[in-house]
């Protein structure tokens, strides 16, 4: 047997990680000495006798993948207890970024998470932050996937705060397989076919693999689901009078608006505009039809503007409800190992793929004034002007849901490629080696389709007269005309045929956006025993890594210039780069004694340098105790870093709208805390508010939404975790496996964007109001009203969570089939964030038992394999929660959110040696979200809206 010790060498690891032990490999049994290889498991990079790990790791292996019917790495770990929804085909449809879906462990947020391939990195789904894209992932070439919770800092660097997320793939592969998937929904949409090809050679010294795979998921809207278009509507209750006489505030309205869609009454596709107190939309013709409001609004206190039924005249809701966004995905993994002699091997890893993605949203909200001399109006409504006495220069405000036909459209287009030339091998016989070069890059393009110039727009609604034709006016100062203005083509609002395609051309346009990440890392890593202690070899190993990451985003010309009707998006770019050195060991204390089958400490550290935050250590200590044959203890403390993302650090501004009140307003300051109004009213004054209790900003401000600017903050440090975790494994019998391990995160000087209306607050609040850092976040213009407010992320968040993780596994052997059962369980005890620890109004705000922090999640599985069969029931459940832990009846009668569990079949045959089918039914009971206005139809992931699914697939191999 070659000599030569391959990183990829695991064996029977997959059994052996679930009950904490790494497994003995015997070379040979012809009478010689036994040679044992090291295997590494995630979480260090020691390769490893026989021994547990300190640190626990949850291990799905290929075949678990395939049993479940898994196309996407993401939908394993959606079902994984110990992790939450990153970004989803579900909850990731906003502009510039739909499609993209990473994983979430701990709900501690996706940029804590590390994903691995291969025990490297991966570069990053976009310029925003470190996540990986697990569409990048080619599923049919997943040999398993490990999961290490808790901090691994030390091992790995920043971003493994939550844990890790290692993805394994087939190293070589010998002869020819053809997979096909094909995915419906019963309810129809949501549909997702999947085609792969994998080859590949194995001999004596080389072998390589190679994997193309092609997946199209369809789209599902929320008119696709009747759990959906069966609204549940609340309201504010006219019963209610105050804040304290037992009625709640907020209740289920009447039955008669129950499942009807809600229309806001004011923006219509085919327009809308009041005059002389009567609300009117625009006929086929331009002609002026009362607006029609459907079964009306609710009862007041609630907005008389919000109308329900489908024949209601406005904007439906309901109409642009997207549930899950369309993606194509084409990927392509080659792998090439090169053994150069016994003691040394090259190999070379390539990763290339393309992602598609559109996300639908509503279209334009138009509102603008237009002249009543305007050449347009239809003759009815020129002679209700003359009935109201306005003169040609008054202008009549319209509203318009889009102009033409269009929808407002995200698309994104993303192409990857990573890489990965690495040489390993032994040295003098005894030390494992492994030197590599890593390049990533991923490149986004999104555009913003159905999309308005804001100065061609308002110069087309701008006609008149002009010459014997209706063309773009240019006026002097008084409004009168001066001739037309060239290269405009008037636009017209009314009619079922207009606008033309000339004015149409000349005021639409698409917003585009050009974003590139790129990854350089050179590394390496030697790994065996330093020396021998009477309880065992002494295990080291030292690794040392140079990381590059560059980022730049490149708006289009018109978002950057704030050209459209829309928000802008200004250009930046930045980059980092950080050298990091670091050490393990692992010390066998005892071995074979009472009480003490093994005692091993274990210990890391890495030092690292960034470019950005400077200089940073993190560390991990551990300790694996077997006292007796069934019983394995193991605890780990570390620290571990988080370096600011390049967005966070460079990003240079978004416009957004965000509503926010003046703490200087006169209403706000009686509304504040009793103790801080003197100090609100000292510091409003010394910025030049007026003082004498009635100031107020102006109307125009009172009634829009402002503006703010969301950006970078380039003075950010690194956030710091600390963790502890202890466990415990029981096995009783071979085939019975338990274990249970807590844990406990705390991380300080966390990342947080705090809000407009924070900023200003903590500004007007403070006692040093000349010098605090809020303060300049803002300024006011000359009438005194707020003009801007800079939302840059600060380390000023806490953040704790304690919880248990619980696994059970189960394995029986009959004459008849074997069968094995698994459970994973989360427990989670406590949940604690503090967004700013400089606020002294904080107060401890409850949210385990919430909705998005449920006590107890769990997912279980039951399996029955005969021979060529395997038949396996799944289940995933999310316990009973409620909306707000504070609650009280004053607030509501529709808090609590019932449980729920979810159920899928799976099946997989051999039909012969080469040929095997295999499907599943999904959500097999078609179990709808919990019926509750907070989750029936919110798009965050924790339950299923596809409804009961099938799949069929094939695969065949020769």
């Amino acid at each position: 047997m070659s000599k030569l010790k391959l990183s990829a060498l695991y064996v029977a690891v997959g059994s052996a990680l679930f009950t904490g032990y790494t497994a003995n490999v015997s070379a040979a049994e012809n009478g010689g000495a036994e040679e044992v290889e090291r295997i590494q498991v995630t979480g260090s990079r020691i390769k490893r006798f026989e021994e547990v790990s300190p640190t626990p790791v949850t291990v799905f292996s290929g075949t678990d993948l395939i049993n479940a019917g898994i196309t996407n790495v993401a939908d394993l770990l959606e079902q994984t207890p110990s992790a939450d929804i990153g970004t989803s085909l579900t909850t990731g449809q906003g502009i510039f970024g739909a499609g993209i879906r990473t994983t979430n462990l701990r709900g501690l947020g996706e940029g804590r998470t590390l994903v691995l391939v291969n025990g490297k990195r991966f570069v990053a789904s976009s310029v925003t932050n470190s996540a990986v894209d697990l569409n990048m992932i080619p599923t049919a070439v997943i040999k398993r996937v490990e999961i290490t919770h808790g901090g691994a800092s030390a091992v790995y660097g920043s971003d493994a705060m939550a844990g890790v997320v290692n993805i394994i793939l087939e190293d070589s592969y010998d002869g020819f397989s053809l997979d096909a998937i094909t995915q419906k929904t019963q309810e129809g949409e949501g549909e997702e076919n999947v085609f792969a090809l994998t080859f590949g050679s194995e001999n004596d010294d080389n072998s390589y693999i190679f994997n193309v795979t092609y997946t199209d998921t369809g789209a599902l809207a929320g008119r696709d689901r009747d759990f959906i278009t069966n609204t549940m509507t609340t309201m504010l209750n006219p019963a209610n009078e105050t804040d304290e006489d037992g009625i709640p505030r907020n209740i289920l309205a009447p039955d008669k608006f129950q499942g009807q869609p809600q229309v806001l009454g004011f923006y219509d596709t085919a327009g809308m505009s009041t005059i002389g107190g009567q609300r009117y939309i625009f006929g086929d013709s331009g002609e002026l039809i009362p607006a029609n409001t459907g079964i009306g609004p609710r009862p007041s206190p609630n907005s008389q503007s919000r109308f329900y039924g489908e024949d209601a005249n406005g904007y439906k809701f309901l109409d642009h409800k997207y549930i899950a966004v369309p993606l194509k995905r084409l990927n392509t993994f080659l792998n090439i190992n090169k053994e150069i002699n016994d003691e040394h091997a090259v190999s070379l890893q390539l990763a290339y793929g393309k992602t598609s993605s559109v996300s639908d949203s509503s279209p334009v909200f138009l509102s603008k004034g237009l002249r009543v001399d305007n050449p347009f109006w239809h003759q009815d409504a020129k002679d209700t002007f003359a009935a109201e006495g306005l003169e040609a220069s008054d202008t009549i405000g319209i509203t318009k849901l889009g102009i033409g036909s269009n929808n407002r459209e995200y698309y994104n287009d993303q192409a990857y490629f990573n890489s990965t030339l690495s040489l390993s091998g032994m040295l003098f016989e005894d030390y494992d080696y492994e030197i590599y070069y890593q390049y990533g890059r991923n490149t986004q393009d999104a555009k913003w389709g159905g999309e308005m110039l804001t100065e061609h727009l308002d110069n087309a609604l701008d006609a008149a007269i002009i010459d014997g034709a209706i063309q773009c006016a240019v006026r002097d100062d008084d409004g009168n005309v001066t001739g037309a203005r060239a290269g405009c083509e008037p636009l017209n609002l009314f009619g079922a045929n207009s606008p033309s395609e000339g004015a149409l051309s000349y005021v639409n346009t698409s917003g585009t956006q050009h974003s590139v990440k790129s990854q350089t890392v050179i590394g390496g890593s030697i790994t065996g025993d330093a020396f021998e202690l009477p309880a065992g070899h002494v295990a080291f190993a030292v690794s040392a890594e140079y990381r590059e990451e560059k980022a730049e985003r490149v708006p289009g010309a018109a978002m950057q210039n704030n050209l459209l009707f829309n928000n802008f998006v200004r250009e930046w770019a930045g980059e980092f780069d950080v050298s990091e050195i670091g050490l393990e060991v692992s010390i066998p204390v005892l071995n074979d004694v009472f009480l003490a089958q093994e005692l091993t400490v274990d210990a890391a550290v890495r030092v690292m340098d960034y470019s950005t935050v400077g200089d940073n250590t993190a560390w991990k200590l551990g300790v694996a105790w077997q006292p007796i044959d069934e019983v394995r203890v193991r605890a780990t403390m570390s620290k571990s870093v988080r370096a600011p993302e390049l967005d966070d650090l460079y990003g240079t501004g978004t416009q957004s709208f965000t509503s926010y009140r003046d703490p200087c307003d006169s209403v706000q300051i009686t509304e504040a805390p009793e103790g801080l109004r003197n100090t609100i009213r000292a510091n409003c004054a010394a910025d030049g508010i007026p003082q004498g209790g009635d100031w107020r900003p102006s109307v125009a401000w009172r009634d829009v939404t402002p503006k703010s600017v969301v950006g970078g903050n380039p003075s950010l440090q690194e956030e710091t975790s600390e963790d502890i975790m202890l466990g415990v494994v029981y096995t009783p019998t071979e085939n019975i496996t338990l274990m249970a391990d807590y844990w406990n995160y705390k991380i300080d000087d966390a990342l947080t964007r705090l809000t407009q209306q924070t900023i200003v607050d903590n500004c007007y609040r403070s006692s040093n109001f000349e010098t605090n850092e809020y303060c300049a976040l803002f300024g006011r213009s000359g009438n005194l009203d707020i003009n801007e407010v800079i939302a840059a992320p600060a380390n000023l968040a806490y953040r704790e969570m304690k919880g248990v993780d619980l696994e059970a596994r189960y394995n029986l052997d009959t004459d008849f089939g074997s069968f094995n059962f698994r459970l994973l369980a989360t427990y989670l005890s406590e949940h604690e964030l503090i967004s700013d620890v400089n606020d002294e109004q904080y107060k401890f705000n409850p949210t385990v038992g919430e909705q998005d922090y449920p006590r107890w999640k769990a997912s279980s599985t039951i399996g029955y394999t005969y021979e060529d069969l395997y038949v396996g029931i799944s289940a995933k459940y999310r316990h009973s929660t409620v909306d707000n832990r504070e609650w009280t009846i004053e607030q509501n009668n529709y808090n609590e959110i019932s449980s729920h569990t979810e159920f899928n079949l799976n099946y997989r045959y051999n039909l012969t040696e080469q040929l095997e089918l295999r499907g599943s039914v999904d959500n097999m009971f078609d179990r709808a979200p919990p019926r509750n206005p907070f989750s029936y139809d919110e798009d965050d992931g924790y339950y299923d809206f596809y409804g009961r699914t099938f799949t069929l697939g094939a695969n065949y191999k020769f």
